[in-house]
Parts: structure tokens; C-alpha cells; sequence
């Protein structure tokens, strides 16, 4: 009987290992405090892709800067999402936003391969696009 409640307990287990988990790479689906465009990004698959894949350069990125040019991609990421924010369930401008921000990531990618001008292209670009951000 003992051995039947283990076998039991596994099986449930196991089944629990299957229910998909709704999360995008940089936040949580399940959070109580998402804004609309966050809960549009869960709703839909392809969003939520771009979304993690967005996160995945992000991270790739942090650890090949130093702690001041990590500090202003952070500030960059926070300034995009607030950005992207505003388009509330506008599922178009959504993706125009994760758009910009691949955009953003390449050309931040060139600066990276750029040693020889590596410093100040990354100061120019974060220059740039705060300014971009401000209009």
C-alpha cells in the first residue's frame, strides 16, 4: 500500500514537470503587478519569444562590459521597457519596440568587435539613444 502512495506521488510529480509555465525571459507571467503590455507579451507566443530572446542578448552582453557600461545598458533596458510600456496592448508597436531595441543590441554588438574604438562607441551609442529616447 505504502509502495502504492509512492508510485502515486512520483506519477503526479512527473505530470507537474509537464504544465507549461508562462514566463518571458525577463519577467514572470504569473506576477500579480504585470502592466497590460506585459500581460499582452504572455498572451502571445511570438512576443514572448522575442522577449526572451531579447534577455538572452542582454545577458551575452553584461559580461563582456565593464560595471560602467553594464550600468548603462541596465539604464538602456529600463528606459525600452518603460518605452515599450506605452504601447499598453498594441500588440504592433510592441514588436516595433522589441524592433528598436534588436537594432540597439546589433549596433552595440559592432562596438563590441570594435576594440581598437570599443570605449567610446559604446559611450556614443548609449549617448544616442538616451537622446533618441527623450524626443
Amino acid at each position: 500500500m505504502q509502495g502504492d502512495k509512492k508510485a502515486a506521488v512520483g506519477v503526479v510529480g512527473l505530470a507537474l514537470l509537464w504544465i507549461p509555465v508562462a514566463s518571458a525571459a525577463s519577467f514572470d507571467c504569473s506576477a500579480r503587478w504585470l502592466s497590460r503590455t506585459e500581460l499582452a507579451i504572455c498572451d502571445d507566443t511570438q512576443l514572448s519569444r522575442v522577449d526572451e530572446a531579447v534577455a538572452r542578448r542582454l545577458r551575452g552582453f553584461a559580461r563582456r562590459l565593464n560595471f560602467g557600461q553594464y550600468l548603462g545598458l541596465r539604464h538602456w533596458y529600463a528606459a525600452s521597457a518603460r518605452q515599450r510600456n506605452q504601447c499598453e496592448t498594441d500588440r504592433i508597436c510592441i514588436a516595433a519596440s522589441y524592433r528598436a531595441q534588436a537594432r540597439f543590441l546589433d549596433r552595440l554588438q559592432h562596438c563590441l568587435e570594435a576594440s581598437f574604438s570599443r570605449r567610446a562607441c559604446l559611450r556614443d551609442l548609449l549617448i544616442g539613444e538616451r537622446e533618441t529616447m527623450r524626443r
